[in-house]
């Protein structure tokens, strides 16, 4: 499920700075006691008692599981849209706030509101990724974090995986326990070589949590979202509450309200004042610096071919 959760409050430990961070993996919620989720090489193998482990699908077949767990391809495939909200709360720091999310075809729009903290806005219009958050103003999204923006925004990262992974691997057995359920670990890589480890029940399939390391201008933080209270929306099973882990702080998103196939603005999904947006690497037109500085404008040119100048007439003489 990718139900967006704000960026994780990363800075709030150093400067107290909080950025957004989108979120998502179709994931199955157990309840995770603080410290204890699992983060990308932690895991450990499920210690076989005398007989050999069964047989396991490979990656792509379990990743099929767990859309069909979730509903199906099919329920997926007839979304065109989807709205959210939800309320967001940091526990012990005593922070709380909302979010909202719009969502058509992969395009989306997201806004989250923290007081003390301020407002956060990301999006994606086609091939453009934007952000604007109180720290780094308004900007375009490049690289690995455009990457990270856009499968964020999948309602179904186990359907949707081949949009914006090229490569997944995975365990040929349960290799750990979270939550009291054992689970496979499958790995997706993306084009720029980042990777999301996503984890799956062993038992029913449904996702249970997701790790990945968070690129930002503020620098690079592993992550783990663990997935709770699912409940079923027509007829797709969709976890309600969220629970990020960002080492110094959890944040907890708690959906209360979504609605499939509604509509949606999409003049949201444009980067504001894109037109005159300054993208990283793009020339500068000096005269908007400095209006002195203006281009003058080119002298004519003349023809190539000169036509010899006529002879003044004589007067006749009296």
């Amino acid at each position: 499920m990718s139900l967006f959760v704000p960026r994780s409050l990363r800075c709030l430990g150093r400067r107290a700075a909080l950025g957004l961070v989108l979120l998502v993996a179709c994931t199955d919620g157990a309840d995770v006691p603080p410290g204890a989720s699992p983060t990308p090489g932690e895991s450990k193998p499920v210690p076989s008692e005398g007989s050999a482990p069964p047989t396991v699908p490979g990656p792509e077949q379990l990743l099929a599981d767990a859309v069909e767990a979730m509903g199906g391809a099919a329920k997926f495939d007839g979304l065109t849209t989807f709205y959210s909200e939800a309320t967001l709360n940091t526990g012990a720091l005593g922070l709380t706030g909302t979010a909202k999310t719009w969502w058509r075809g992969g395009d989306f729009y997201n806004e989250s509101e923290m007081p003390g903290v301020g407002q956060m806005k990301i999006g994606r219009l086609a091939d453009k990724v934007w952000g604007h958050d109180p720290i780094s103003g308004l900007r375009a999204l490049t690289d690995k974090e455009a990457e990270q923006a856009m499968w964020s925004a999948s309602l179904c990262l186990a359907h949707d995986w081949r949009r914006y992974f090229t490569k997944v691997s995975g365990s040929k057995a349960p290799v750990a326990v979270e939550g009291g359920k054992q689970v496979f670990e499958i790995s997706l890589t993306s084009p720029l070589g980042d990777v999301v480890v996503l984890r799956l029940d062993a038992e029913t399939k449904l996702p249970v949590s997701q790790s990945f390391t968070q690129v930002s201008p503020l620098g690079s933080m592993p992550m783990t979202v663990h997935f709770q209270d699912y409940r079923e929306v027509e007829g797709l099973k969709i976890p309600f509450k969220q629970v990020l882990d960002a080492s110094l702080t959890q944040v907890t998103s708690t959906t209360v309200k979504l609605e499939f196939n509604a509509p949606v603005d999409e003049a949201k999904f444009a980067m504001p004042g894109s037109a005159a947006a300054v993208v990283p690497g793009m020339l500068v037109d000096a005269a908007k610096v400095d209006p002195s500085k203006a281009a003058e404008p080119e002298a004519p040119k003349q023809s190539a071919t000169l036509k010899p100048a006529k002879k003044p007439k004589k007067k006749p003489q009296d």
